[in-house]
């Protein structure tokens, strides 16, 4: 087994980036275990419950950066914030976990003298777990129409699974429309639009109305539709 040291990742929360300001990221994905001990058995009969996602990230106070501290003060105690965070320097391809957050806990300051640190923890909120897909748009700018990022083989969405997909905006211009478009091929000779977001007008981030299998096409990318100014943003793309 290859080990591996992080020393790259990064964490979108909302509209912002929290990746240049944070020193620790973890996610505790877990079922929970009921027990259902009978009569007769002198062993334990566990059965599995409910699935849950906790996260945490950690790192320096910016306080000068309002957008820092904004951002996590008016999350705290919101459901549904828009997380995609991973490991890697948010190049296309790299691994993404999607999920929908209740942020819980945000402490901040510390000692004189020393560099003031904060915290953050948030749970998956209103039953949504957390979906495992691939970076397809790096965060960068886009200010023109048409297709933006990389197109990745990510896997045909078969009976019973789903499409799901992110976009962070952190800077907006003034109106963007993005699509997921999949083909059977790499050249996307053939692309069928298979879920839109927007128009995008602020910051922020939006989860993409899920799309049910099956579908067979296994290349998948975004594409903008319409655009006027330049947004600053990035996205990731899911099946499960």
């Amino acid at each position: 087994m290859a080990a591996y040291t992080i020393t790259d990742a990064f964490a979108y929360v909302g509209g912002y980036d929290f990746s240049g300001d944070s020193n620790e990221l973890a996610c505790d994905i877990a079922h929970n275990v009921n027990t259902a001990n009978v009569m007769g058995s002198h062993w334990q009969r566990n059965i599995l419950g409910v699935s849950r996602v906790d996260w945490r990230m950690a790192g320096y106070w910016n306080v000068t950066d309002a957008q820092q501290d904004n951002t996590t003060w008016a999350d705290l105690g919101v459901v549904d914030r828009v997380v995609t965070f991973g490991p890697g320097t948010t190049a296309e391809g790299d691994p993404a976990y999607m999920f929908k957050a209740l942020h819980t806990q945000y402490q901040f300051g510390g000692t004189h003298g020393e560099v003031a640190p904060f915290s953050a923890s948030a749970s998956g909120s209103n039953g949504h777990g957390v979906v495992r897909g691939k970076l397809l748009k790096g965060k960068g700018n886009v200010s023109a129409t048409g297709a933006t990022g990389t197109g990745l083989q990510l896997g045909a969405v078969a009976s019973g699974e789903y499409l799901y997909a992110t976009l962070h905006v952190f800077s907006p211009g003034t109106t963007i429309t993005v699509v997921v478009e999949s083909d059977d091929n790499s050249n996307f000779t053939s692309a069928t639009t298979r879920g839109t977001i927007g128009p995008v007008t602020t910051q922020g981030a939006t989860w993409m109305t899920r799309v049910a299998g099956p579908i067979t096409d296994d290349w998948w990318r975004f594409r903008v539709t319409s655009i006027t100014g330049t947004f600053n943003l990035a996205g990731a793309v899911g099946i499960q």
